[in-house]
């Protein structure tokens, strides 16, 4: 193992020549270079990659305290020890000359054993500080190496549970369009089958053509959320939430006449929230259109659906109830299922969706157990 003396290079600065020479004699087994003014030392620090700087304090134009302050603010020159050579042994030199950042002092004149000891044992904290800053340059390397590998992994990971689901709702998108897929087939054919015996009953044969348009919409409404569960990228805006739930009754208002249905909105108007419009829309688009089909199946005479929109100083409200009596096997909580796998036969792609959508502008959802219809309330946290 190598001693000390053998690679460290020390700066030794004194206007007295006699000092210098002294100090050298005693330190010959060291690599020691020497300034005999306080700038000479600054100029030899640009050019010299020093280990330890003795500093004499009492010098003319330049005393040890000012050359010791500017090598202290100075990024490149900060780390290397300085023990400073004085005269003086009053305890407020020595305070002052600690308090702008010297390590040690040594008092004139040397005592060579003393002199030897305190340069040895600086230098040795000053090579064990650098190998220390060294293993920690190498810990902080690997410790980064290996999170990166970690990260690489999660990614990796992440990946192929991404492909699997999406190969899973792939699944489950291809059995909601069959089911639709096969019906228009059916009706397709019977149709054809009027026309080849030329007995077309004109009513029925727009009965079908209507609910082949409903099934290819349907087709459509699943290729659309389809479409609107990859999208993330969709900034969310301020949307007034009367006039949204409007927009959505707008848009299924031949079947809520159709039906016969009593739709009300009821709440202040002023209410707005940042939200991503087409995903909230979706929300209450599925609702209504899940609350219409069962309606359709059903003869009552007084049919409702109703929002409500209300709000407190954290939250905003939006309640949404219909009468449409449902079976056990119907109800809400049933399709609903956030905890449902896409390759579950039973799979919504819709209300599934409505999960993500609620759980990603920020909502939560309280789906209330009613046979008497649909009842459940959505919470949007300010």
């Amino acid at each position: 193992m190598k001693r000390v003396q053998d690679n460290s290079k020390i700066l030794l600065v004194d206007d007295d020549a006699k000092n210098l020479q002294v100090a050298m004699s005693i330190l010959k087994e060291y690599n020691v270079i020497y300034a005999q003014s306080g700038h000479k030392a600054l100029e030899l620090l640009e050019t010299n990659a020093f280990d330890l700087i003795l500093l004499d304090v009492v010098m003319p134009t330049l005393d040890g305290y000012e050359v010791c302050q500017r090598i202290k603010v100075d990024d490149r020159f900060k780390n290397i020890p300085i023990i400073f050579l004085t005269v003086k042994d009053d305890k407020n030199d020595i305070v002052k000359g600690f308090e702008y950042g010297a390590v040690d002092y040594i008092t004139k004149p040397f005592f060579s054993e003393v002199l030897l000891k305190r340069v040895e044992l600086h230098l040795s904290l000053s090579h064990a500080l650098k190998d220390l800053k060294v293993m920690n340059t190498n810990l902080n390397d690997l410790v980064e190496e290996q999170v990166e590998e970690l990260r690489r992994k999660e990614q990796i990971l992440f990946q192929q549970s991404k492909l699997s689901a999406m190969s899973d709702m792939i699944d489950a998108i291809s059995r909601e369009w069959n089911q639709p897929l096969n019906i228009i087939k059916l009706y397709l054919q019977s149709l054809n089958l009027q026309f080849s015996i030329e007995d077309i009953d004109i009513k029925q044969s727009q009965e079908m053509i209507e609910k082949t348009i409903l099934e290819v919409t349907k087709l459509d409404d699943t290729m659309q959320n389809f479409q609107k569960f990859f999208k993330n990228d969709i900034e969310k805006q301020s949307v007034n939430i009367k006039v949204l739930l409007d927009n959505v009754v707008f848009l299924f208002k031949d079947q809520i006449n159709k039906r016969k249905i009593d739709v009300s909105i009821d709440g202040s108007n002023l209410i707005n929230f940042n939200f991503i419009y087409d995903e909230v829309k979706h929300i209450f688009m599925k609702l209504l259109s899940f609350s219409l089909k069962n309606f359709a199946d059903m003869n009552k005479e007084k049919k409702f659906i109703t929002f409500n929109i209300n709000e407190d100083n954290n939250s905003i409200y939006i309640n949404y109830k219909d009468n449409c009596s449902l079976d056990d096997d119907k109800c809400i909580s049933n399709e609903f299922d956030l905890n449902s796998e896409f390759s579950n036969e039973s799979f919504d792609l819709g209300f599934y969706l409505m999960g993500v959508f609620i759980e990603k502008n920020g909502g939560f959802l309280d789906v209330i157990k009613n046979n008497e219809g649909v009842c459940l309330s959505i919470r949007f946290d300010k």
